[in-house]
């Protein structure tokens, strides 16, 4: 039995390690916190193809990534109607995964992300993969980042467009999905902060496409913890050491020593039961 019990929580131990090693980290909006500078798109002209962006084009701090766009990375290629889902757009529709142990951009597959015009996205201009409001869409930071945030849209359904996040060496790290229609803001967070690029790509059909606009880089802050629930842990807490401090703080075992109630009431019972002798007697 001791042995089971060892590898039982060993097990349980190694799940926890597990678990607690998954990158890839559901990231709330109001837990994102941006940094200095925002790509809008409207940094390059109207067709521009594959853009490059240094810190300082989008009005970031030094230090903070070039981004690189394009269709998908190096190891990667766009589906067919065979290995896609029924209705997907194949240009959207990316398989594979990326290869060489770095994480590249496939820049010779004669498709590209373009800057456009996009009337259903209010803050055009945007950008498109290939063809347009139908391709894939992939990113490579210089530096590794912790989160990332950006609007993607128009969507017509839910669940249908895909963020895939990868690390330095190829290594999908996870993704998420989009979980609103119309322009929803996508962000996709790393605590290890080891993402090096993203993949933005179709997975169920979208009658509107997609394209992506306002990019920004940023870390995750921890979920706040209200006054009123800190106040009721600590009152409960007392509460709980309060109680816990008075029982071992007792010199007698519950119940070994009666109270003073039950003292009285014992001693009125033997006094009936006096009095009941005596008018047997008389």
């Amino acid at each position: 039995m001791k042995y089971l019990l060892k590898s039982l929580l060993a097990a349980a131990l190694a799940a926890g390690s597990v678990a607690s090693q998954a990158a890839i980290v559901p990231v709330d909006g109001s837990n994102f916190v941006a940094s200095q500078g925002q790509i809008t798109f409207s940094e390059y002209s109207i067709g521009t193809l594959n853009p490059v962006y240094a810190a300082s084009q989008y009005g970031a701090a030094a230090g903070a990534p070039t981004v690189s766009f394009g269709s998908f990375f190096v190891g990667q290629s766009t589906g067919t109607a065979a290995t896609c889902p029924t209705g997907v757009a194949l240009g959207g529709c990316i398989v594979g995964a990326p290869s060489g142990g770095s994480l590249l951009l496939d820049l010779d597959n004669g498709l590209g992300a373009i800057t456009a015009q996009d009337t259903n996205h209010t803050q055009s201009p945007v950008l498109s993969g290939s063809p347009f409001l139908n391709g894939s869409i992939a990113m490579l930071f210089s530096t590794d980042q912790t989160a990332v945030s950006f609007d993607g849209g128009f969507f017509n359904a839910i669940g249908t467009t895909r963020v895939s996040a990868y690390d330095r060496e190829g290594t999908l790290l996870g993704s998420i999905l989009n979980t609103a229609t119309g322009i929803q803001t996508l962000y996709i967070g790393d605590n290890a902060g080891k993402i090096a690029g993203l993949l933005v790509s179709l997975v169920a059909p979208e009658v509107a496409g997609f394209t992506i606009d306002g990019m920004r880089f940023g870390t995750i802050a921890p979920p706040e913890t209200s006054s009123s629930t800190t106040s009721s842990s600590t009152t409960s807490s007392t509460s709980s050491s309060t109680s816990s401090s008075s029982g071992s703080g007792a010199t007698n075992p519950p119940n070994e020593t009666p109270e003073p109630t039950s003292l009285a009431l014992v001693g009125l019972a033997l006094l009936g039961l006096g009095a009941a002798r005596r008018r047997r007697r008389a």
